[in-house]
Order: C-alpha cells, then sequence, then structure tokens
C-alpha cells in the first residue's frame, strides 16, 4: 500500500511529464465529451434520459437561487460543468480496480496509473481559480468595468476603501475555500478506502464505498452551489447599492 499527497509523474510527452491525477482528468473529460455527443445527436436511452433529468434539476435549483430564468440559463452551463467533472472525477475513483489495480513502472519504482483527480491539491486550486474567475466574470459583466473595480478599490471615502480591502481578501480566501475543502473530503476518503481494503478485504469496505459515493455526490454539489451562490451574491450586493 503506497500513499503519498503528491501525484506521481507516470509518463513524459514531449518533454512535459504527465501525472497519474492528470491522466485520470484527461480520461473523465473525454468520456464526458463522449456523454455531451450522445446526449446531442442519438437517441435517448435511459442513460442519457437521467442525464437530462440532471440538467433540468440544476436549471430548477439555479431558478431558485438567481430567481430568474434568464439568468439561470447564463450560468447553467458553468454549474453544470462544475457538478458533472467533479462528481464524474469522484465516482471514476469508486470503480472495483481503480484505485491501486493498474501500475507503470518508471526508475525502478511501480506506480499506480490512476488516481482521482480531486485528490491533487492542483486539480482542486485549478477548479477554485476558474470557480472565482468566474464570479468576477459575471460580476463585472453585471456592473460594468468602473463599478466592478469600485467594489475593490473605491476612493470616495475612508470606508469604502477599507471595505475594498477586505473584499479582496474575501475574494482570495474562495480560493483556499473551494480548493482545500474538495481537496480534504476526497484525499481523506481515498486513503480510507485504501487502509480499509489493505487491512479489512472483499466485503468489509462496501459500506465506506457507499459513503464514498455519497460524499462524492455532495462534493461535486457544494462546490456548483457555492459557486452559484457567489456569484448571485455579488450582483445583490450591487442591486442594493443602487
Amino acid at each position: 500500500m503506497n500513499i503519498q499527497l503528491q501525484p506521481e509523474y507516470i509518463f513524459s510527452l514531449k518533454g512535459f511529464w504527465i501525472t497519474n491525477t492528470f491522466f485520470t482528468s484527461i480520461l473523465v473529460s473525454l468520456f464526458l465529451i463522449v456523454l455531451a455527443l450522445n446526449f446531442r445527436f442519438f437517441k435517448r436511452n435511459i442513460f442519457i434520459k437521467g442525464l437530462e433529468f440532471l440538467i433540468i434539476e440544476l436549471l430548477k435549483f439555479s431558478d431558485w437561487v438567481t430567481g430568474n430564468r434568464k439568468f439561470s440559463y447564463q450560468v447553467l452551463p458553468l454549474i453544470a460543468t462544475f457538478f458533472l467533472f467533479i462528481v464524474t472525477a469522484n465516482l471514476f475513483a469508486l470503480f472495483p480496480g481503480f484505485l491501486g489495480a493498474f501500475f507503470v513502472k518508471i526508475d525502478g519504482r511501480q506506480l499506480p496509473l490512476l488516481r482521482s483527480p480531486n485528490s491533487d491539491l492542483t486539480t482542486t486550486l485549478a477548479l477554485a481559480i476558474f470557480s472565482v474567475g468566474s464570479i468576477q466574470y459575471f460580476s463585472l459583466k453585471k456592473l460594468g468595468f468602473w463599478k466592478f473595480i469600485k467594489r475593490f478599490i473605491n476612493l470616495t471615502n475612508p470606508l469604502k476603501f477599507i471595505l475594498g480591502f477586505f473584499e479582496i481578501i474575501s475574494e482570495g480566501t474562495k480560493l483556499l475555500s473551494f480548493s482545500f475543502r474538495l481537496f480534504g473530503n476526497i484525499f481523506a476518503g481515498e486513503i480510507l478506502l485504501l487502509v480499509i481494503g489493505f487491512l479489512l478485504p472483499y466485503f468489509i469496505p462496501l459500506p465506506f464505498m457507499i459513503l464514498e459515493i455519497f460524499v462524492g455526490i455532495i462534493q461535486a454539489f457544494i462546490f456548483s452551489a457555492l459557486t452559484l451562490t457567489f456569484i448571485k451574491g455579488a450582483i445583490i450586493r450591487f442591486e442594493s447599492e443602487k
């Protein structure tokens, strides 16, 4: 049993080393692309209808948060992409044979070929950066350039200048909150399954796998819901100040 905080480099592509978490992210992305093409061009089967039902429910949730169907249509692609990528990556890691089943040999060491993308802080930080960037994008789109800048740098009076400083800190803490919450939960769950599977194999890990399925879905929902809530929160603050 090999547990490491850092992802392992498994092969080199034109001088760039690829980690097992990044490789798994590519597989997850390819799976979602194939799923999207099936959803767009082929007949609706039970699986595709389930995906359609999920998208509709995410739209309803967006309506509940934003209170505006037109705005929900604008943010739905972002929210649905976050949810589908995170939940697919989390559930992939729970498939039998995923954790510790496939290996490659690098410099005489046996390294796992596949690893949950969200157990890598680099992946969750990238998701967090994209999430916070999207919050700024929708805020900028709603407020306009100068009013957006005044959220952070407002020289009209000392109080607003101080509040702008705290606004900058708030956006920075979102990066830490998003990335470490997702990373911590998924990495801890991965360690738990590896340890339980090593000490008590076969049927004993099954309840823990069911728990991790629930955690994986919840973490994907929390990440998406917080992104949507922060987007709406920035707009509400602007509207209340008008």
